[in-house]
């Protein structure tokens, strides 16, 4: 008697709620990836996994137990950052390895769940958020405007995956779709206020997808060894780019404000070059700086730049596990998806869009950001075939 798939189950509860958790904020999406991945632990995928991408996994692995292991040193010593990102990464990748199986279930409900966020986040925008409102009658306008942004980053996680899945099947009708889910979440990203680097982030992802139709391996070498490039240099080529303090009063002032954290942080990294100052160290700077006119803390809780902010925390060793994870990745993948172009094109436009945001917006150990990540790879896996199993 074959018993029920309880993992399936999972998964399919996940995406239900996907859509519901992503609209009020995305703050929930970690407690119901971890759920998820919990509910369709088995040991044979994961051990698939491990075995089909061993290096890239134990660089990711690697990566991930020497931010851990920073807090030993970190000033932050309350701070429970290590365990939360130790918990998701695990069950993250337990997620990913079930995703495959069924991989008609994964991307079905990628494919759905783009259909219910892309207008649920539509009437947010356009109509004042009424549900984010309704939700949390007593949170401010600005913190609701927030969770608009986190919603968007994560729309755009999951739409290559289901651009991807669709293209992968063939036909012009599905070529169609595939174009269709393209154009959804741009038109959602264009109509939000005041977050370009989302709408930038997405064009790069779609001239990546683009690119990769082209190209495909060369492509997703191109974007992943971009990324491990700029995770190596970025403390020393900022401030060559950056540096001319006249540019502080020709830009807007949100993005003149990231240019003084980001003065800031590599001037700091070089007191702690080989170990950084530990996870989570970025939170108790005291600083302030005077930017345009208006005082702020020099950090305002991380550095918007996941590179900077690995050097930050993690230093030397923290910034060469990434990048070789980057490297080991890509390179993994264009072997593995050998004649996969669409899946090949979804994974470059995530490395892509995802990569640019994580260097302009958001905290790499927030967890909610650390669960998107994760999902969108979970979410490619599926888009595979059977064959090219990673």
């Amino acid at each position: 008697m074959r018993h029920p798939d309880f993992g399936a189950f999972a998964r399919a509860a996940f995406f239900a709620l996907l859509p519901a958790v992503t609209v009020g904020g995305a703050m929930g999406l970690p407690v119901l990836l971890s759920l998820g991945g919990l509910g369709s632990f088995r040991l044979s995928p994961l051990r698939q996994v491990l075995e089909k991408t061993p290096l890239a996994i134990f660089l990711l692995l690697a990566f991930t137990a020497w931010a851990t292991a920073s807090a030993l040193w970190s000033p932050n010593a309350g701070s429970l950052q290590w365990l939360k990102l130790t918990a998701l990464v695990l069950l993250g990748l337990a997620f990913a390895a079930a995703a495959r199986k069924p991989r008609a279930l994964t991307l079905s409900g990628a494919q759905a769940a783009l259909l219910v966020i892309a207008p649920l986040l539509a009437v947010e925008i356009l109509f004042g958020m009424p549900f984010n409102r309704a939700g949390q009658p007593d949170t401010s306008l600005f913190e609701l405007s927030r969770n608009l942004g986190r919603a968007t980053s994560v729309l755009t996680a999951v739409t290559w995956a289901a651009a991807a899945g669709l293209l992968a099947l063939g036909g012009p009708i599905r070529i169609v779709c595939a174009i269709g889910a393209l154009a959804i979440t741009g038109a959602v990203v264009a109509i939000q206020p005041e977050q370009t680097a989302n709408w930038v982030g997405y064009n790069v992802g779609v001239a990546a997808f683009l690119f990769a139709l082209a190209a495909p391996r060369f492509a997703l070498m191109a974007v992943t060894g971009g990324l491990a490039a700029w995770m190596l240099a970025a403390p020393f080529v900022t401030p060559l780019v950056l540096g001319d303090p006249a540019l502080l009063d020709t830009l807007p002032y949100s993005w003149a404000a990231r240019i003084g954290i980001w003065d800031f942080v590599c001037a700091e990294i070089m007191n702690a070059p080989l170990i950084g100052h530990g996870i989570d160290a970025a939170r108790l700077v005291e600083e302030r700086m005077i930017i345009q006119g208006v005082e702020s803390s020099a950090v305002p809780a991380h550095p918007h730049s996941a590179s900077l902010q690995i050097w930050f925390e993690t230093g030397a060793v923290g910034a060469v596990l990434a990048a070789a994870a980057l490297l080991a990745g890509g390179w993994t993948l264009a072997q593995k998806l050998r004649g996969q172009r669409a899946a090949l094109a979804g994974v470059t436009a995530a490395f892509a869009s995802l990569g640019f945001s994580a260097n302009l917006s958001y905290s790499l150990w927030q967890e909610w950001w650390t669960a998107t990540l994760l999902l969108a790879g979970a979410l490619l896996v599926a888009v595979a075939k059977p064959s090219h199993d990673v």
